[in-house]
């Protein structure tokens, strides 16, 4: 008798189904119209709190500050509803890329548009904040100048600090008082 192994019958598996052509293509390209939208706000309040702030005018700063708040929520909450959206039934959230290459030209062409246009939209929300950062470093660093200024100025010795203490580091009181009659 001859010994063969006996090989394990393999069952073929249905295809899988693409599982980003299942996902809502329009919502997606809704999203990201509010996301540029979004950001497009978020350019312009970056802009206005740099004016603010060159123009040292606290109340439209926080006026500024708290229209910025609100936008990010929506901004979070829009890519929160971004996420779910693209979310695959594995879990993972595909690019952009990856969705462009698996569906029709017509959503791919429209897709590719928003998201270049959501990136340069970014990246010049990032440099417009790094303005309102160096403008805000500007500021302080005027602010504590004019603030050591006005302490010297108070203190003709120089030897008490912003706070009223004794500064350390500064040179000895040099003054006297003729006690003698």
């Amino acid at each position: 008798m001859i010994n063969t192994p006996i090989q394990p019958t393999r069952t073929k598996r249905p295809p899988q189904a693409n599982p980003i052509a299942a996902l809502d293509l329009d919502k997606l390209e809704s999203l990201l119209a509010d996301l540029e939208t979004e950001h497009e706000r978020l350019l312009e309040l970056a802009g206005l709190q740099r004016e603010a702030i060159i123009n040292a005018d606290a109340k439209g700063l926080g006026e500024v500050v708290e229209q910025t708040t609100q936008t990010l929520g929506r901004i979070a909450g829009i890519e929160r509803s971004r996420q779910q959206t693209i979310k695959l039934p594995d879990g993972s959230i595909p690019s952009v890329q990856q969705i462009t290459s698996q569906v029709d030209p017509d959503h791919a062409s429209t897709l590719n548009d928003r998201s270049t246009s959501l990136r340069t939209l970014m990246l010049k929300v990032k440099q417009e904040h790094e303005a309102v950062r160096l403008a805000s470093q500007a500021l302080s660093n005027h602010m504590n100048g004019l603030m050591e200024q006005i302490t010297a100025k108070l203190s003709h010795t120089g030897t008490y600090g912003r706070r009223g203490s004794v500064t350390p580091a500064r040179a000895q009181v040099v003054s006297s008082l003729d006690t003698t009659s």
